[in-house]
């Protein structure tokens, strides 16, 4: 038995991938995927294929579709439903739906994280502005020219204002050049 792989199945009915996808899943029950999410097709798979491919062409509507009466083909006893299944498996669907309520909480305490998070950098991007604020305001006073001699920094650093006020010393023909030095 041979196993096509989606590519194969478009090219042997002369369709697109995305048609050979779209129609395995509307039938989900007929076409299971493999372990990495991919369409293998059997022989069998191929022949139901090719009969959607034919009813399409007489002018079905693949959603009103119904491959069991028409194929006369049942799903795979995997995917049949069972009804002793309801009464085992009453553990795993609690704990799927524990696991469930688990995910959401975590997601919901993901977005708080991230909420507490933003409300932090906003007020340290306020707190930035201010200070970028503050520093313009200073450099517009120590700019002026006519601003008064002795400003609060000058009170405070008188060295570093008197070196500010000389004016710069004029520099050699080398260091000119040689801006390095």
């Amino acid at each position: 038995m041979e196993m096509l792989k989606t590519k194969d199945a478009a090219e042997l009915l002369s369709v697109s991938q995305t048609t050979i996808k779209r129609w395995a899943a509307m039938f989900p029950d007929y076409f299971p995927k493999d372990r990495f999410g991919h369409y293998i097709f059997s022989e069998q798979e191929i022949s139901l294929l090719k009969s959607i491919k034919e009813r399409i062409n007489h002018g079905e509507v693949l959603e009103y579709m119904n491959l069991g009466s028409a194929a006369g083909i049942q799903p795979p006893v995997s995917q049949q439903e069972n009804p002793l299944r309801h009464t085992q498996d009453w553990p795993m669907g609690d704990m799927l739906s524990r696991i469930d309520y688990i995910e959401r909480s975590l997601d919901h305490k993901a977005d708080e994280v991230v909420s507490v998070q933003l409300l932090q950098q906003r007020a340290e991007l306020e707190d930035l502005r201010q200070m970028i604020k503050q520093l313009a305001v200073s450099l517009e006073t120590i700019q002026k020219p006519g601003a008064p001699s002795l400003s609060p920094h000058d009170e405070l650093h008188p060295v570093a204002a008197k070196k500010l006020k000389t004016p710069p010393r004029k520099r050699g023909l080398l260091r000119n050049i040689f801006s390095f030095l």
